[in-house]
Formats: C-alpha cells, structure tokens, sequence
C-alpha cells in the first residue's frame, strides 16, 4: 500500500517537505498483524460535508456524503498552486467485519484511473477518539464545527497536511 502512495507522489511529480505536527493530529499505522477496533461508521457522521482547504502545495476539496447502507462515500480534487487540475479520487469509508475500512481510487484530470481496473488503496481503522479518526496512514480530525484536518503519510515524502473548512453555500 505505501509503494503505490509512494508512486503516486512521484507521478504528481511533486517534493513534498514533512510538516511539523506541533498543531496538527497524528498518522498512526496499525500494527503487523493486528486487527482493526470494532466501530460502526456513525461513529465517523461528522465527516460528512463539503470541504474546501489548501494541502500539497494547491486548493483541495472534498465532498462526503452522508451515511447510507453501511458507508460515507466521498470525491476529492486538488489544483494545482496555478489552478489546473492536478488529480481526482473517489473513495468510501465503509464497514467491513465489524469495524471501518477507507477505499481510495486515484484518476488523472482526464478520468484515467491510477491503480489497476479493479484495484484501489485500502486503508484500515486504527482508532476513534472523539472527533479523531485514524486510519493506517490517513487520519482525520474535525478540530472545530467547521475545521477538518487530514494528515496522510506519504512514506518518505512525511507527513501531508490538508487543512479544511466547512462550505455551506453553493
């Protein structure tokens, strides 16, 4: 799983320098041959919005539906610091053998998909605390009604920040 998000970053053609997590959540992996915790995903509802922040170095912007059968399905799209697109994913946050998993898909601007036909990134629940939600290598923390941060682990790249704020107009 990290070889392929290791790979994506070199696609992006981008340097990605770590960031320091002073104020920022932590990304933790889930240990070799551990499972992940029992959780329902109404334990993570309150990701559920439209997003719009800056992170990798351009605008972001993620939409995560709410609750429905058992998962979150969400869209996100980065510019680039210009304003050209730079890539898309669609990904779902859902529950699987009791606990949560995050899917991930990866497109080019023109719709072209990064990982195999059928593939994706899977990224298993460590933990909820609160209004903190750790997957294996992503974490998300909702640090105020309308702040979410990310941090994903990009390996050698360190620690990627993307910092949100709710939109509520159209």
């Amino acid at each position: 799983m990290r070889i392929i998000v290791i790979l994506i970053a070199a696609l992006l053609g981008l340097w990605i320098a770590p960031v320091s997590a002073s104020n920022m959540p932590e990304v933790r992996t889930l240990a070799e041959a551990a499972q992940s915790p029992q959780a329902s995903i109404d334990e993570i509802a309150w990701l559920a919005g439209r997003w719009k922040g800056e992170g990798l170095g351009g605008k972001a912007e993620e939409l995560i539906a709410p609750v429905e059968a058992g998962q979150m399905m969400g869209m996100f799209r980065h510019l680039k610091a210009d304003g050209t697109l730079n890539f898309y994913e669609f990904y779902v946050f859902a529950e699987v053998e009791g606990s949560l998993v995050l899917k991930i898909k990866h497109f080019s601007p023109e719709l072209i998909g990064w990982e195999e036909k059928d593939g994706y990134v899977e990224f298993p629940l460590v933990a909820i605390e609160g209004a903190t939600a750790y997957f294996d290598g992503i974490t998300y923390a909702l640090t105020a009604e309308d702040e979410l941060n990310v941090m994903v682990n990009v390996s050698e790249a360190g620690i990627i920040p993307f910092r949100y704020r709710r939109q509520t107009d159209d």
